[in-house]
C-alpha cells in the first residue's frame, strides 16, 4: 500500500478497488476498444451499453478512491488528477447516454474513444508507478528482456489474429500472425504474406506499432515513462535498465532513456517529412502521408517491412534517389546503436559552442564510438565496392537508380534493414555470398540492428590476430589498451555464433528436405532471419511449418542476442578457484 494512504489499516473495499477494479476497468476498455477496431468496425449497441457501465465504475472508483487520501501529499496529487479524469469520463458518458450509435453522427466514436483511452491511461499510469514492485523481484535483466519481448510477440500475435487487420476474404492462421509479430518486433523483415496486399489498413497500423515498440524496446519505453511521470528511477532500476542499455553511468540512465526515445521520435520525424516530399504518384494526402511514416519508422528500426505493393521496387519510388538515400540514413543512423549517436551528439555539441566562443569542457568520442564509426564505413563502402564489382561488371544484375546507388543500398540494407530496390532473385551468385557475410556481421550493439555486431567482429579478429602473433602488449586501437578479456569474449562469440548457424543450418536442410530448394538459398534465408536482415530470395512464404518456426527461434535469438541468451540460461559458475596444478596442452 502507499505510504501516504492514511495510518489506519485500508479497508477491504480500498484495497479491492485498487488492486482488481482499476485493472480490470483498463482490461474493460482495451477488450471493447479492440472490439470495435478488429471485429465489428462500427460501435453497436453492446458496445454503447458498456461503454456507458465503464465510464460510470471508473469515475466512481476514482473518485472514491481520491477521498480515502490525506489532504496532502504526493499520491493526493497523483490521483487528483485521476479523480478529475474519472468526472470528464463520466460527463462525456453521460452525453453518449442520450444518443444511439446510428443517429450520432461524428461525435460518437470520438466521444467512444475518448473514454476507453482515458480509462487505458490511467490504468497504464498506475502501472507505471508501480513498477518497482516488478523489477525489484531479483530478475535477471536477460530473462526480463526475453519475457518484455516475448511478450509483446504474443500480444502482437493476438492482435494480428483479429478479423479486420487482413483484407476482406483473408484469413491469417495463427503461425503467419506469430511469424508476422515476431518479424515485426524482432524489427526483421521477413514476410510470410504480403504487408501491402494481405494486411488491410488496420493490420498494417498494428505492424508498425509492433515495429516501434520492438524496435525502442518496451522497457524502455517503460522505463522512460517513469522518468517522466513520476519522481525517477531508482537505484535498482539503474542498474538493471544499465545493464539492459549497457550504460554503466547511472547518473546519466535518465538522460540516456530521454535522448533514446527523443532521438527517435526526431529522426523518424524528419524521416517522414523527406519521404513525404520525395514520393511522387498520384496518391491522396492520407495515403502518402502513411506511406511517408510507416517506411521512416521502418527504415529507422531497421525492420524492412513495406506497405507499398513491390516493396522498394514498386513503381511509385523506382529510382527515386531521395527515397532510397533517405532510407539508407535512416537505417544507417538506428543500426549504429544509441551510445554511439548520444556520444557523437554530444561531441558535435561541444565543438559547435567551442566555435561559438564558448567554454566548453573538452568531449572526447569513446573508444566504442571510434570503432563502431570506423567499422561500419569500412563494411558500407568496402561492401559497396565489392557489390560494385561482383553485381554489375562480373554480373549483369538488375539495377535501381543506377548501379552504384544500387551497389550502396545493397551493402547498407544488408547490415541490418532488409529493403531491396531490386528482385533479390534476380542478383547474382557472387552478390549472395557478399550479402551473407554482410548479414553476419550485422550493425552495432544497443541499436536495432542484429547479426553478429561490428564490435564483435572487429575486435574478436583483432585479437586472433594478436595471439597469431604472439603479442605481448595487448591489442591497440586510437592510443587505447583493448583488454584481453574482451578479446577472448569476442573470439568465443564469434565461434559460437557460427556453431549456433551450422547447428540451425543442419536441421533446415531436414525439415525442408525434399522441397528441391538449395542449401544455399536456405542458408541465406537463415542468416536473414538470425542477422535479423529481413532479405529474402522469395523462399519464405513456401517454408513448410517446422521451417517458419525455425525462423521464428532465430528471429528472436538475433534480436535478444545470442551471449544474452545464453547467460540468462547457463546458470553462472560460482565455485572458487580449483588450486589445481597447472599442465599445459598441445594445441599444434
Amino acid at each position: 500500500m502507499d505510504d501516504d494512504l492514511d495510518a489506519e489499516k485500508p479497508s477491504v473495499g480500498l484495497k479491492f478497488c485498487r488492486r482488481v477494479l482499476h485493472p480490470l476497468t483498463a482490461l474493460w476498455a482495451v477488450s471493447f476498444l479492440l472490439s470495435w477496431i478488429g471485429w465489428t468496425g462500427e460501435i453497436v449497441d453492446w458496445q454503447h451499453l458498456g461503454t456507458l457501465v465503464l465510464g460510470v465504475i471508473f469515475a466512481v472508483e476514482r473518485v472514491w478512491i481520491f477521498n480515502f487520501l490525506k489532504p496532502r501529499g504526493k499520491e493526493r496529487r497523483r490521483l487528483g488528477a485521476h479523480a478529475v479524469l474519472g468526472m470528464l469520463v463520466l460527463a462525456v458518458a453521460i452525453s453518449l447516454a442520450f444518443q444511439s450509435p446510428a443517429s450520432s453522427g461524428a461525435w460518437f466514436p470520438k466521444g467512444f474513444v475518448f473514454i476507453h483511452l482515458s480509462v487505458i491511461a490511467s490504468g497504464m499510469a498506475s502501472m507505471i508507478h508501480h513498477q518497482t514492485r516488478f523489477t525489484a523481484r531479483a530478475f535477471h535483466p536477460g530473462l526480463l528482456l526475453i519475457l518484455s519481448f516475448l511478450g509483446i510477440i504474443v500480444v502482437g500475435t493476438l492482435l494480428l489474429k483479429m478479423p479486420l487487420c487482413v483484407v476482406p476474404g483473408e484469413t491469417c492462421s495463427w503461425l503467419d500472425a506469430f511469424f508476422t509479430s515476431t518479424s515485426a518486433v524482432c524489427v526483421t523483415g521477413l514476410t510470410v504474406q504480403d504487408t501491402a496486399l494481405f494486411f488491410s489498413h488496420t493490420g498494417q497500423m498494428v505492424i508498425l506499432l509492433l515495429i516501434q515498440i520492438g524496435g525502442l524496446g518496451i522497457m524502455t519505453l517503460t522505463f522512460f515513462a517513469a522518468v517522466v511521470l513520476f519522481e525517477g528511477l531508482s537505484l535498482h532500476d539503474r542498474l538493471l535498465i544499465g545493464r539492459m542499455l549497457q550504460e554503466d553511468r547511472l547518473a546519466r540512465i535518465g538522460q540516456t532513456l530521454a535522448f533514446i526515445v527523443s532521438m527517435t521520435l526526431v529522426c523518424e520525424g524528419i524521416g517522414a517529412v523527406v519521404l513525404f516530399a520525395g514520393m511522387d504518384g498520384d496518391m491522396n494526402l492520407q495515403t502518402r502521408l502513411f506511406h511517408s511514416v510507416f517506411h521512416s519508422v521502418s527504415a529507422f528500426c531497421n525492420a524492412g517491412f513495406s506497405t507499398l505493393p513491390g516493396g522498394m521496387t514498386s513503381e511509385v519510388v523506382n529510382g527515386n534517389w531521395i527515397w532510397q538515400g533517405c532510407i539508407m540514413l535512416l537505417i544507417v543512423i538506428g543500426g549504429l546503436g544509441a551510445l554511439v549517436n548520444e556520444d557523437l551528439a554530444n561531441w558535435i555539441v561541444a565543438k559547435m559552442r567551442r566555435l561559438m566562443g564558448k567554454e566548453v569542457a573538452y568531449q572526447r568520442l569513446r573508444i566504442h564510438t571510434r570503432l563502431v564509426l570506423v567499422v561500419t564505413a569500412i563494411l558500407i563502402f568496402g561492401g559497396a565496392g565489392l557489390i560494385l564489382v561482383s553485381e554489375f561488371l562480373l554480373w549483369s544484375g538488375p539495377e535501381n537508380g543506377g548501379t552504384v546507388l544500387t551497389a550502396m543500398f545493397h551493402s547498407v540494407t544488408a547490415r541490418t534493414a532488409g529493403f531491396n530496390t531490386v528482385p533479390m532473385t534476380q542478383i547474382g551468385t557472387l552478390t549472395v555470398q557478399l550479402l551473407m557475410i554482410l548479414m553476419i556481421i550485422g550493425g552495432s550493439p544497443g541499436g536495432t540492428a542484429g547479426g553478429m555486431r561490428t564490435t564483435v567482429f572487429a575486435v574478436g579478429l583483432g585479437h586472433l590476430w594478436n595471439q597469431l602473433r604472439m603479442g605481448r602488449r595487448g591489442m591497440i586501437a586510437f592510443n587505447r589498451t583493448i583488454p584481453r578479456d574482451l578479446g577472448s569474449q569476442a573470439l568465443g562469440l564469434m565461434v559460437l555464433t557460427g556453431m549456433w548457424l551450422v547447428a540451425n543450418f543442419i536441421l533446415f536442410q531436414i525439415l525442408e528436405a525434399g522441397s528441391g530448394i538449395s542449401g544455399t538459398t536456405l542458408l541465406f534465408e537463415l542468416i536473414s532471419a538470425f542477422a535479423t536482415v529481413g532479405l529474402s530470395l522469395d523462399l519464405t512464404p513456401h517454408l513448410s511449418e517446422g521451417g517458419k518456426t525455425l525462423l521464428i527461434v532465430n528471429m528472436f535469438v538475433g534480436r535478444i542476442g545470442l551471449l544474452t541468451v545464453l547467460a540468462t540460461l547457463i546458470p553462472m559458475d560460482k565455485r572458487p578457484a580449483s588450486g589445481k596444478p597447472t599442465e599445459d596442452i598441445l594445441l599444434n
